[in-house]
């Protein structure tokens, strides 16, 4: 796996470990704005795994070609579906303010 790029993000809400959350519910809109840059270059449609801490895994499709270097918001690279509806697992108790990281890797 080649790491994509990676940014922390504080958590909107607590989350018990066990319990599901979504990404829009979990982190407020100013974290999900956020830019990171991307250290390597990515296609539409390639495989990636986000992997946030205290959140168990999961893998999803690049939703857009972007080049070593450009900036991205958190969110841009990865499917729509995967972000708005896919329910994640915590992995780990989150307290509201928690500072996770998220890493994104091409498969």
């Amino acid at each position: 796996m080649t790491i994509l790029g990676s940014i922390e993000v504080a958590a909107d809400k607590d989350v018990k470990a066990g319990e599901k959350t979504t990404i829009p519910s979990l982190f407020p809109i100013q974290e999900r704005s956020k830019e990171y840059q991307l250290i390597e270059d990515i296609k539409e449609g390639a495989k990636i795994e986000v992997d946030i801490a205290k959140v168990q895994p999961f893998e999803s499709t690049a939703d857009a070609t972007i080049k070593k270097g450009e900036k991205v918001s958190c969110w841009r690279l990865i499917r729509y579906p995967d972000f708005n509806d896919r329910e994640l697992v915590a992995s780990e108790d989150i307290k509201k303010g928690d500072k996770l990281e998220i890493t994104y890797e091409g498969l």
